[in-house]
């Protein structure tokens, strides 16, 4: 390897950080072309999540453009083939994030500009307009998009080649959308965890470039490696990567965890390497174009199983790409949570104080604005009735900013405490009367799992499948306008009567019964992992 520098430029960030991404962009870039001289040309990125690669397979004769100023050197590594021809990879090295990209990498939300007006006059006014748009998606896509999988043959046994060749311990991909806070990103790290325990080494992998702050949840075990094809290589390259890490490291099972480019990957992978199997755990349909379930649907003939959390999603697919005999339903809850007793509910008819709680990423899809319409509503309701009312709202993301100004401008700054979403979820819970979730859309939200466990009555609008735990009396319609005036009353029933109280609490009580009922997403995949251990270690064996 020989590496030259221009000597009137250093580089701007530690040398330490320029190393330790050049080990990364190594290791990448040698196994996808393990016989290939590769010339990198590096440059100083402006980008802490994305190095903006160029890859040109063949000879490559740099102009001065390429020399610019942000230029920090040239990188030959020579290959095992001498008659290959050359790649080159021109890179910038992402910087480190600045302190405040470290908790927040997207900019503030802001309004659409056409009705920034309407937003300062009524936000809520702006998300009524927003909801109908995203309505309209909802109807465009049930007419116009056909959801079909699409068609795959099973090839010959004749021409199946010899079956995995690599003789290391058997392993698992998983692919996650990223590494940041989410229900679907709670699940893969659970799965994470599961394969270890199985004896399968992990290799994870990304689709979406950022600075994956819940790396750090990794487990600290030399069986478990993180590569971060999200920082350095293109989608495009990922089918032929994908092969070789499979190819290379007896990787017997691939789990997607919501990861685009990973299906995109399939075709190749069966191709190249059929005896692989493939499963998907999938939680919400989007409005515009049905979201990951629809991904998933359509690669479901390169999919060996499908993992679902709801029964709404076991419709979903046997409704519009009858996937029914691939189709597992495996709940996101615990069964040593299932067999403890649960907290009783914090609310009772006629307090004097009521505390509510809101736990989520700040992003539209928990519509954090009408959520503050919410609790300003609320607080006029308390005032009325002499209810000391508190509210505390955990999360992060790009709609921090406008929340905190609304608080300003409702005056509610003083009741509505903003917490880190680092902090102990249960705590919250446990101190809480309600739980507001006035969603766009869910799957079957896992916060609400935990409110019922720790004492606390959740609402939520009707959207995906809420209506598997909540009651009807619980749930509230999606319109915004209705979603406020409808959270209202109903706090004001719960407050007022009794024994609707007491029939919500029996209801969630029963549900959460009933869903222990179902299999656990441990109890349906843990038998898939030990197979795929197992198998392996019968092939070494033999």
């Amino acid at each position: 390897m020989f590496m030259s520098m221009p000597t009137a430029r250093f580089p701007s960030q530690p040398a330490e950080h320029v190393s330790r991404e050049l080990a990364e962009i190594l290791a990448i870039y040698e196994r996808l072309y393990p016989a290939r001289h590769l010339n990198f040309y590096l440059y100083e990125g402006d980008n802490p999540v994305w190095c903006e690669p160029t890859i040109i397979e063949g000879e490559f004769v740099p102009g001065p453009e390429h020399l610019s100023p942000e230029y920090l050197g040239h990188l030959a590594c020579p290959g095992k083939d001498d008659a290959a021809p050359p790649v080159t990879i021109m890179l910038s090295v992402p910087r480190a994030p600045d302190p405040r990209e470290a908790s927040q990498t997207e900019p503030d939300w802001k309004p659409v500009r056409l009705l920034r007006m309407i937003y300062f006059l009524n936000p809520l006014i702006y998300e009524q307009i927003r909801h109908m748009a995203e309505m309209m998606r909802k109807w465009r896509r049930d007419r116009g998009r056909d959801m079909v999988a699409l068609a795959r043959g099973h090839g010959t046994p004749l021409m199946t080649g010899p079956g995995p060749q690599a003789n290391g311990r058997p392993a698992i991909l998983i692919g996650m959308h990223w590494l940041e806070l989410g229900g679907a990103e709670n699940l893969a790290f659970d799965c994470i965890g599961w394969a270890l325990e199985a004896g399968l080494r992990v290799f994870v992998i990304a689709a979406v470039p950022s600075l994956q702050r819940l790396a750090g949840r990794l487990p600290q075990d030399a069986d478990i490696r993180f590569i971060r094809l999200d920082r350095y290589l293109p989608h495009h390259l990922w089918p032929r990567f994908v092969e070789r890490l499979v190819q290379g490291e007896n990787i017997r099972l691939v789990h997607i965890h919501h990861c685009a480019p990973l299906y995109r990957a399939l075709p190749y992978l069966r191709a190249r390497a059929p005896w692989v199997r493939v499963i998907d755990s999938t939680h919400i349909v989007e409005y515009a174009d049905g979201g990951y379930p629809r991904i998933s649907g359509t690669w479901s003939n390169f999919i060996d199983t499908h993992h679902v959390i709801s029964n709404d999603l076991i419709r979903f697919y046997q409704d519009r790409f009858h996937a029914a005999g691939k189709l597992a339903l495996g709940r996101m809850l615990d069964r040593s949570q299932l067999a403890q007793p649960l907290v009783p509910m914090t609310m009772r008819a006629g307090k004097k104080s009521l505390h509510f709680a809101f736990v989520g990423r700040f992003y539209y899809q928990k519509r954090p604005i009408v959520l503050i319409a919410i609790l300003r509503a609320l607080m006029r309701w308390a005032r009325r009735g002499g209810v000391e009312l508190r509210a505390t709202v955990m999360g992060e993301g790009p709609f921090r900013a406008a929340m905190c100004r609304l608080l300003r401008r409702y005056g509610l700054a003083e009741r509505v405490e903003i917490r880190s979403a680092r902090m102990p979820v249960f705590e919250l819970l446990e101190e809480a009367d309600i739980l507001l979730l006035p969603s766009s859309n869910e799957g079957l939200a896992l916060v609400c799992y935990e409110a019922v466990r720790h004492g606390c009555i959740p609402i939520s609008t009707r959207v995906g499948a809420q209506d598997e735990l909540l009651p009807e009396g619980l749930l509230l319609p999606l319109s915004p306008f209705a979603t406020v005036r409808a959270a209202v009353r109903l706090v004001d029933r719960l407050w007022r009567d009794g024994d609707f109280l007491a029939r919500q609490v029996a209801e969630l009580n029963a549900a959460w019964t009933r869903l222990g009922d179902d299999p656990t997403a441990r109890e349906v995949l843990m038998p898939v992992y030990l197979s795929a251990a197992s198998t392996g270690q019968e092939r070494r064996r033999a």
